[in-house]
C-alpha cells in the first residue's frame, strides 16, 4: 500500500488528500491514511497547507536528519546525501540529535519546517544532584531543597537537564539512562526521569552502557523478551528433527576467536573427484525466533548485536545467542546447511536444507593457526587432515578473488586488554592469520551462493549491496595519492581491481595505512537493499548476510526467506515482499549505529589507555593534517592530536598537499611522516588525546632499539 500511496503522489500534478487517494486506490480510507502516516513519518512525503500530501521536493521543502557540532550549532544531514546544512530554528520546537526533519533549504543553511520524526525517547547522562537549605533558613532536612539536574554523555545534546520523579536512589556523578518526559522547547530545557543506573562517574563498564544506550542498544531486556527466552526448550528435542537431514555423523566443527560465546557458523569438507565438497552449516535462528513474538520485535529494534571492548550487547537472548542456538560441540543443533561441490575455485552445486548436526570440536583462531605455523596444539588427527584440506581450498577460492579484483583492505582492528575494572592495560592489534582468512573465505562463498539461488528464482529478499564509487571523491582520492607522490590515474568508473592495485602498490609506503583508510572512505558504505544491486569492492554480483543470523537480523530475514523457497510457498513469499525495503533501509540505520558505538568506544578506551601514559615516549606515524595540527598514530592504532600551538613556528596548512609548512623554518608536517610524541593529556569521556611533539631519535637511540 505504501508504495502504490507514494507512486500516485510523485505521479500527481498537485498535491493529493487522503480521501482523493484512497478512491484513486479503490482502498479503505484508513488504510490510506495508515500508509500516508507511515510514509510521512519516513520524511518521503510532506503535508501542504491545504491539507494535501506531495514529495518535499515539490513543495520547497527537504527531509533531513538533525545532527549538532560540539559547540552547540545544530546541523541537517539531507538524507538524499549531500553536504551538511546550517539548521536554522526559528519558533518553539528544538530537535534532538538524529530526529527526522524537514528543512526548507537556503543555500548552505537551511529553515526547520517540521520535525516528523523523534530519534530517542531516552539518554545517558552525568547526574548532578546538589542539596541545599535556602539561605538564612535552619538547616533541618524538611526545609533542605533538591537541585537534580543531569550533563548529558552525548555531547551532540546541547540542552539543559531537569531531572523529575523519584531521586532517591539516585547519587551525585552517577552515569544514569534517563526517559525524556518533556523534549526542549524555546528557552526551556529537557524534562527527564531516572530510568535505571548505569553505574559511578568513573566506571569503565558504566561508560560502556552509557555509549551502548546512546546508539539504541539497550543493555537490559524487556520482561516480555526475558519471560519468552524462559519458555525456549533447554535442548533440542525429536520434534525438531521433521523434516531435516539428519548430518550429525558428519565432521563439523567451529573455528572462532577464543572469546567467543556465540556460534553461529560449523564447516565441514570432503574432498571429492573433481575438487571438494564445502559445508557450511548456519544456526538455525528462525527455527526459534518466529515473526510477531517479543524476542523478534526486540531483535529488529536492535538490528544487530553490539561489540564493545568489555561489554556484548547481544541481539538476540543470551538464552539462545549462547546456548540453544550456538553451535556447541558435542550437542545436537539445529541449522540450515548449504552443501557446496566446487571445482577450480568455482561452486558448480550446491544444496540447500534443514539439519541437524552436532559440532565435533570448538577451535579457536590461535589454535589453528599455530598448528598452520607447526606449532603444538590439542586437535586430533582427523580435525587436522579436515583443516589442511581446508587451508588447500582457502588458498584456491581467495586466488578467485584476487583475479576477478576483490578490494582487501586489510586493516587491524585494535584488541583491549582489560583488567578485573575493565581499564584498558594494553591495546594489541593482532593481524589475521590463515584460520580467520578460512573462515572469512568460506563465508563469503556461502553467501554469494545463497544470494545468486534468491535472485535467480526472483525471492523477495535482503541483499548486501555496495554500490560503484562516487566520480567526485575518486577525483578527490587521486589528488590525494598525488600530494604523497604517487600519481595514479584513477578512471570514473574503475574496475574494483585498479584500486586493489593501488593497494599493493602502497603496502610498503610509510602512510599505508593512511592510504587504506582514505581510499575506503572514498567508497560508498555497503548497506541491505531489497535489490540485488551487487557488490562492488567484492566484485561480485550477487552477495547477501547468510552466515550469521545469531547477531545480525538481516541473516534472520534471509533464512526465513529461503525456508519459504525450501517449501514451495513462493506465493506467501511474494506477500512478504513488501517488508523487504523497511526492513533493508532499517537494518542499515542500525548497523550504522552500531558502527558508530563502537568507533566511540574504541576512542574512550583508548583515551583512558593514554591516561596512564603519561611520560613514555613514542614512535608515531602522521595520520592526518588539518588547519588546527596533525594527528598521530602509534603502532597501537591509537590516535592523538598534535595542536599547531605546540609546535616551535608559524605553520600555514597546504590543503592541495595534504601538509604544515613552517614559514620561519621551512619544516613541513605531511601524512606518512614518522614522528616523536609524548602524551600530553587525555580526556577519557570525550575519547581525545593530545600529544606533545618530541625531537626525532638521536642516532645512538636508533641502534639501541634496533639492537
Amino acid at each position: 500500500m505504501k508504495e502504490q500511496v507514494l507512486r500516485l503522489i510523485e505521479e500527481a500534478r498537485a498535491p493529493m488528500t487522503a480521501r482523493r487517494l484512497s478512491e484513486a486506490l479503490e482502498a479503505p480510507l484508513e488504510e490510506t491514511q495508515a500508509a500516508i502516516d507511515a510514509l510521512a513519518s519516513e520524511g518521503q512525503i510532506a503535508p501542504t497547507r491545504k491539507g494535501g500530501w506531495a514529495v518535499p521536493a515539490a513543495i520547497g521543502l527537504m527531509a533531513a536528519r538533525a545532527a549538532f557540532q560540539r559547540n552547540g550549532t545544530p546541523l541537517a544531514q539531507p538524507l538524499s546525501g549531500g553536504p551538511s546544512m546550517t539548521l536554522v530554528v526559528s519558533g518553539a520546537d528544538r530537535c534532538m540529535p538524529g530526529d527526522l526533519i524537514l528543512v526548507r533549504p537556503q543555500g548552505e543553511r537551511c529553515q526547520l519546517n517540521a520535525i516528523l520524526k523523534r530519534q530517542r525517547d531516552t539518554f545517558a547522562a552525568y547526574v548532578r544532584i546538589e542539596r541545599r537549605a535556602p539561605k538564612g533558613a535552619p538547616k533541618r532536612r524538611a526545609e533542605v531543597k533538591t537541585i537534580a539536574t543531569a550533563v548529558p554523555c552525548d555531547l551532540r545534546i546541547p540542552y539543559d537537564v531537569v531531572l523529575t520523579g523519584d531521586l532517591d536512589y539516585v547519587k551525585n556523578d552517577q552515569i544514569a539512562l534517563l526517559k525524556i518526559e518533556r523534549y526542549p522547547e524555546m528557552n526551556r530545557p529537557i524534562y527527564a526521569s531516572v530510568l535505571r543506573v548505569l553505574g559511578n562517574e568513573g566506571s569503565m563498564a558504566a561508560l560502556m552502557r552509557a555509549v551502548a544506550e546512546e546508539h539504541g542498544f539497550a543493555t537490559e531486556l524487556r520482561t516480555e523478551v526475558e519471560a519468552e527466552a524462559l519458555r525456549m526448550p533447554e535442548a533440542v528435542g525429536p520434534e525438531d528433527l521433521a523434516g531435516r537431514e539428519d548430518l550429525r555423523d558428519l565432521l563439523t566443527f567451529t573455528i572462532d576467536g577464543s572469546t567467543a560465546k556465540d556460534f553461529d557458523d560449523a564447516v565441514s569438507i570432503e574432498r571429492t573427484e573433481k575438487g571438494w565438497r564445502l559445508g557450511v552449516h548456519i544456526a538455525d535462528v528462525s527455527h526459534y525466533v518466529r515473526p510477531g513474538t517479543a524476542i523478534d520485535d526486540d531483535a529488529y529494534l536492535r538490528g544487530t548485536s553490539l561489540y564493545l571492548p568489555g561489554l556484548t550487547v547481544p541481539m538476540l537472548p543470551e538464552r539462545l545467542s549462547n546456548d540453544l542456538c550456538s553451535l556447541m560441540p558435542d550437542v545436537d543443533r539445529l541449522a540450515m546447511s548449504l552443501t557446496m561441490e566446487i571445482a577450480n575455485g568455482k561452486v558448480v552445486d550446491h544444496h540447500l536444507a534443514r539439519s541437524v548436526i552436532h559440532s565435533h570440536a570448538r577451535l579457536t583462531y590461535e589454535a589453528v593457526n599455530r598448528l598452520y605455523e607447526g606449532g603444538e596444539c590439542d586437535i586430533s588427527r582427523e580435525i587436522r587432515e579436515a583443516l589442511f584440506d581446508m587451508r588447500e581450498l582457502s588458498r584456491v577460492l581467495r586466488a578467485q578473488r584476487v583475479a576477478r579484483g576483490s578490494i582487501d583492505f586489510e586493516i587491524d582492528e585494535p584488541e583491549f586488554v582489560l583488567n578485573e575494572k575493565g581499564e584498558p592495560e594494553e591495546i594489541l592489534c593482532q593481524p589475521r592469520g590463515e584460520a580467520e582468512r578460512i573462515i572469512e573465505d568460506f563465508m563469503l562463498c556461502a553467501n554469494e551462493t545463497v544470494a545468486a539461488l534468491a535472485r535467480s528464482v526472483e525471492l523477495p529478499f535482503v541483499y548486501r549491496v555496495h554500490e560503484d564509487p562516487d566520480g567526485e571523491k575518486l577525483y578527490a582520492l587521486e589528488a590525494f595519492l598525488s600530494g604523497l607522490g604517487l600519481y595514479t590515474r584513477i578512471p570514473p568508473r574503475p574496475h574494483p581491481g585498479i584500486l586493489q592495485g593501488i593497494l599493493e602498490e602502497v603496502k610498503d609506503h610509510p602512510a599505508r595505512d593512511v592510504i587504506r583508510h582514505t581510499l575506503l572512505r572514498a567508497l560508498k558504505k555497503a548497506r541491505y537493499c531489497e535489490r540485488p544491486l551487487g557488490h562492488y569492492a567484492l566484485a561480485l554480483k550477487d552477495y547477501c548476510h547468510f552466515t550469521s543470523p545469531i547477531r545480525r537480523y538481516p541473516d534472520l530475514v534471509v533464512h526465513r526467506m529461503l525456508k519459504r523457497l525450501l517449501d514451495g510457498q513462493l506465493d506467501l513469499a511474494g506477500r512478504q515482499s513488501g517488508l523487504m525495503p523497511d526492513i533493508a533501509r532499517d537494518t542499515s540505520e542500525r548497523e550504522t549505529a552500531a558502527v558508530t558505538a563502537e568507533r566511540q568506544a574504541d576512542g574512550i578506551m583508548t583515551a583512558a589507555w593514554a591516561s596512564h601514559q603519561i611520560g613514555p615516549k613514542f614512535d608515531g606515524t602522521i595520520c592526518s593534517v588539518t588547519a588546527w595540527g596533525f594527528y598521530v598514530q602509534l603502532e597501537n592504532r591509537a590516535e592523538g592530536l598534535v595542536h599547531i600551538s605546540g609546535l616551535d613556528d608559524y605553520y600555514e596548512y597546504d590543503r592541495e598537499r595534504n601538509l604544515l609548512y613552517g614559514t620561519a623554518t621551512g619544516t613541513t608536517f605531511r601524512l606518512g611522516d614518522r614522528v616523536r610524541v609524548r602524551v600530553e593529556r587525555a580526556n577519557v569521556p570525550l575519547g581525545e588525546i593530545n600529544f606533545e611533539l618530541l625531537p626525532p631519535r638521536r642516532t645512538d637511540e636508533v641502534e639501541e632499539a634496533e639492537a
